[in-house]
């Protein structure tokens, strides 16, 4: 559901306004657990470290994340960077390669291998943050519109995510008090507001090297009539009356 943290309850869809926010846009990499296993589904030869990419314009929901979900019939690139630490890998839609290789400032890249998303169903990365490992999925909702082409999905805080978590049977970790700040038992960043918690986030990630770009976006997002505030995503229990 939509919800405004200052109301501290649920909005319907009209009581949802749109403005145009500045976000703190973050491209993020998830080391695969078993770059081998990777390289094998794209014909390659093992292409040491890997990473999966994704972009998102909310870092604040990177602590809940529980998959990356791909698009089964799009086509993925497995492309090789050189850094300042040696040869990675990442995965990224072919259709988007280009532009994402301008957005990271990489001039020389190698194309070492092509696949559909289909191929890389349950295949395992590293969670950035958590000592967890998270699935490889596919879903239908995943587009070439703009990022990686490999979506980050956190099931308690959007509700593509939240219906391919279901189908996938992931947990809908809600790390999310009413008031939009971290419950008490929140890895790192317990007790900060979520709009708060953008830039710590964005700073942790880079501390362990899985931050590869960081830049303000523009776009239109939803605030509530009542506050005129952003509001956020959020998995809740709900009850009716009849």
């Amino acid at each position: 559901v939509h919800w405004c943290t200052d109301c501290g309850s649920a909005l319907a869809e009209a009581e949802v306004e749109y403005q145009d926010k500045n976000s703190p846009s973050i491209d993020v990499r998830f080391k695969v657990v078993d770059p081998e296993a990777l390289a094998a589904c794209f014909s390659a030869k093992s292409a040491g470290s890997i990473s999966v990419a994704i972009w998102t314009t909310t870092p604040w929901t990177i602590p809940a994340n529980r998959a990356i979900s791909l698009h089964p019939e799009l086509i993925y690139d497995l492309v090789e960077v050189t850094l300042e630490n040696g040869k990675e890998s990442y995965v990224i839609a072919a259709d988007l390669v280009e532009t994402c290789m301008q957005r990271y400032g990489i001039t020389e890249f190698n194309i070492i291998g092509s696949c559909a998303g289909a191929e890389l169903e349950n295949l395992v990365v590293n969670h950035p943050l958590n000592p967890i490992q998270v699935p490889l999925i596919l879903g239908d909702h995943v587009t070439t519109e703009a990022g990686t082409g490999c979506v980050h999905t956190a099931p308690a805080h959007g509700v593509d995510d939240f219906n391919v978590g279901k189908q996938y049977d992931l947990e809908v970790y809600n790390p999310v008090g009413g008031n939009g700040v971290y419950l008490e038992n929140t890895p790192l960043f317990a007790g900060l507001h979520v709009f708060k918690a953008n830039q710590p986030i964005a700073d942790a990630l880079a501390e362990k090297g899985a931050l590869a770009l960081q830049v303000k976006y523009v776009h239109s997002y939803p605030h509530c009539w009542r506050h005129k505030s952003p509001i956020i995503f959020r998995a809740t229990p709900q009850w009716f009356i009849s």
